[in-house]
């Protein structure tokens, strides 16, 4: 959910232990969607932003970039040029590894940096420089019109993100603020994920049936498996946080958005 994205943390792909047909995984749940649809069932498919369908990465580097201008030009001018030429493609899941491989590793930098970050990357107006991961805005637009109810989901929250968040799904051609689309953040900041999770089941419990599920953590895919046993729990290959679980069995491990 609020991940710096390291797409260099390669997920290690398995023939999908959820039985399914000869038809990939999100061919299948367009299906389901559309049978869910025709029965009145309210099919929902509930889909995590950061890492199933944005990739933050180009977001952190522009803020190391402005980072660099604003802070270390003058006085440490080679760390500068190396963070200013820094391309998203390394940026790494922890900033301090992203330095690292920057060659930038002075602890006054470091930490420097990681202040500078975390003042600028949960703001509304650094959203924007993120970029749709390949595939996600033709297969929720294709879902959204074969009847599911397309539902935004992350630990973001609503007085730092809320506006920023929908003008980039707007802005990319997600569907979004019209009748079948809802975007559900954390509604403060201080709000702990356990409560905010907790709040989202139950409301996703009482609104319709959810008939899929998409994220980039296995901890999150293991808890919609168990919340939501007979959707598909959709693990898309992308970044994971540390000291993530073994993913459960049940979970569809997919490369990309492809029907191939």
């Amino acid at each position: 959910m609020r991940y710096v994205l390291s797409f260099a943390l390669t997920l290690a792909l398995a023939p999908t232990v959820r039985a399914q047909t000869t038809t990939s995984v999100f061919r299948k749940i367009t299906d389901d969607a559309r049978t869910a649809y025709n029965k009145s069932e309210r099919p929902m498919v509930v889909f995590d932003l950061d890492g199933a369908l944005f990739d933050n990465r180009p977001r952190t580097a522009h803020i190391l970039r402005e980072y660099a201008d604003a802070e270390l030009r003058t006085a440490r001018p080679e760390a500068a040029q190396r963070l200013s030429a820094l391309p998203a493609s390394v940026i790494g899941y922890m900033l301090t590894d992203t330095l690292s491989r920057a060659g930038v590793t002075e602890q006054a930098v470091v930490n420097n940096a990681a202040v500078f970050w975390s003042q600028h990357f949960f703001e509304d107006d650094y959203v924007k420089y993120d970029q749709p991961v390949t595939g996600a805005v033709s297969f929720v637009r294709n879902l959204y019109s074969n009847g599911a109810r397309i539902v935004y989901v992350s630990s973001r929250d609503v007085p730092r993100q809320l506006m920023g968040t929908v003008k980039a799904l707007r802005d990319h051609g997600f569907p979004i603020g019209i009748a079948g689309t809802e975007v559900i953040l954390k509604p403060t900041q201080a709000t702990p994920d356990a409560t905010f999770k907790q709040q989202l089941v139950t409301y996703l419990r009482q609104y319709g049936k959810v008939i899929a599920t998409v994220d980039t953590q296995p901890a999150n895919a293991n808890d919609y498996l168990r919340v939501f046993p007979d959707a598909a729990a959709v693990l898309l290959n992308g970044p994971r946080a540390p000291n993530q679980p073994t993913v459960a069995t049940g979970v569809s491990l997919v490369a990309n958005y492809s029907y191939e």
